[in-house]
């Protein structure tokens, strides 16, 4: 099997190391790679091959996996399904997993997602979508304090802002579609309800049949530890994410078969991951958010506890030949955790360009793995170039030894202005 992936981050690393450890897979390309995803190397000995495109030039990466005969194209970030990549691939013949752009819009566009759950009896929390400043700003002065502010549009898991009261929120509605601090993805905002309780990432792989859910995990979005600091594309992450009772299953199930009904009155063709950001408050489960794709962290330890191989997993989806008994998981506890970059999450400029160290060290260590996420090699030197700069992910017996040793081995590591939360994987279970 030849497969392209696209993208250069932690979890598009995670997903070619996975892919290359299968004895099916034969070549991989990737779609623009990264260093350090050009060092992995297939079970055949073969290298990973970066290719001279950006992760959104669709037809590029079409023609590239057409004409090379590729069997199969696997979406990194969600960039890559907004520039419409699905659609040309299937009209290729190129099996491609992941849903089409108009399915991508359940991400890329949080008003088209609070829609689609209004209209197909999805529980979400309670809001609305507003198109003007004076609308978005009369509603919040109108109703009670305790909202979530979304900008609508695709913001690399940063257009999501929490306000404290009144006046923090009238701001950030002005610096979302007035200032425009993050473009055009700030034009229209959606305002939901703040619901307190206890969030669940927790994915999905479908095709036309049906969709089987994941097991449970968990992944941290603000910078520090509590939960302070901005919301960011993600701390750290661990799974499995606690038991969830037969009741708790049912009302996620519910979820997924309102969504795969939606998904079929809207003629959205869906093959690949579904990941509904959820939350658990008594005796409800609401979707929080939609994405498309595999999450970051979330990625790195769901890779690490399934004993599915995954490019057979992945081309059954496209193919839609998925079978429930081809989803399999092992036992372990997997954590990981991010080190990022100074400034990251606090609205500063990143401090980047600094040596990493510590490196050779933890890859000597057992049961750790490192994840590269904004990493270049200069002069034979690894350096920090983005805001998630290297992941430490650890497994063990337990969640609690898996979390042991990936913060042991994070104490190894060190470049100028790196920071990482010390509570990730701290909480009790569900």
């Amino acid at each position: 099997m030849k497969i392209l992936l696209t993208g250069s981050g932690g979890r598009e690393f995670s997903l070619v190391k996975k892919c290359a450890e299968s004895l099916h897979v034969t070549a991989i390309a990737v779609a623009p790679g990264s260093d350090a995803i050009g060092e992995i190397r297939l079970q055949n000995g073969e290298p990973v091959q970066c290719l001279p495109f950006a992760a959104t030039d669709a037809k590029a990466i079409a023609d590239w996996a057409r004409d090379a005969k590729y069997d199969l194209v696997v979406p990194g970030p969600e960039s890559s399904l907004e520039s419409g990549l699905g659609d040309l691939c299937r009209k290729y013949g190129v099996p491609f997993a992941g849903p089409c752009q108009r399915g991508a819009r359940l991400e890329l566009s949080k008003a088209f997602a609070h829609e689609f759950c209004s209209k197909y009896g999805i529980c979400q929390p309670r809001g609305a979508v507003f198109d003007t400043f004076g609308g978005a700003r009369d509603f919040l002065s109108q109703n009670d304090p305790g909202w979530v502010i979304k900008a609508d549009g695709s913001a690399s898991g940063k257009g999501v802002i929490v306000p404290k009261n009144l006046q923090e929120a009238h701001s950030a509605i002005r610096r979302l579609m007035i200032d425009r601090i993050l473009g055009k993805a700030g034009e229209r905002v959606v305002i939901q309800e703040l619901w307190k309780g206890r969030e669940l990432s927790l994915h999905a792989i479908a095709d036309k049949n049906g969709a089987h859910l994941f097991e449970t995990a968990r992944d941290y979005k603000r910078a520090g530890d509590g939960d302070t600091g901005e919301n960011t594309g993600g701390m750290g992450a661990y799974s499995p994410g606690g038991e969830l009772s037969p009741e708790r299953r049912r009302q996620i199930e519910s979820i997924i078969q309102s969504w795969r009904a939606g998904c079929a009155a809207e003629e959205i063709l869906y093959r690949g991951i579904l990941y509904p950001g959820l939350m658990i408050r008594d005796d409800d489960v609401a979707v929080l958010e939609f994405n498309a794709r595999f999450g970051d962290p979330e990625t790195q330890v769901y890779l690490q506890r399934l004993e599915s191989d995954l490019p057979t997993l992945l081309l059954a989806a496209a193919t839609d030949t998925l079978k429930p008994e081809m989803l399999s998981w092992h036992s372990l506890g997997s954590v990981c955790v991010n080190a990022v970059s100074g400034g990251y999450g606090y609205g500063k400029p990143l401090d980047l360009h600094h040596e990493i160290t510590g490196l050779d060290d933890i890859a000597k260590l057992p049961q750790v793995d490192i994840i590269h996420a904004g990493t270049k090699k200069v002069n034979g030197k690894w350096i920090n170039v983005g805001g998630r700069v290297v992941g430490i992910r650890a497994w063990d017996d337990t969640r609690a030894g898996a979390r042991e040793r990936a913060y042991d081995a994070m104490e190894r590591l060190l470049f100028e202005g790196m920071h990482y939360r010390r509570d990730i994987a701290r909480e009790l279970e569900f």
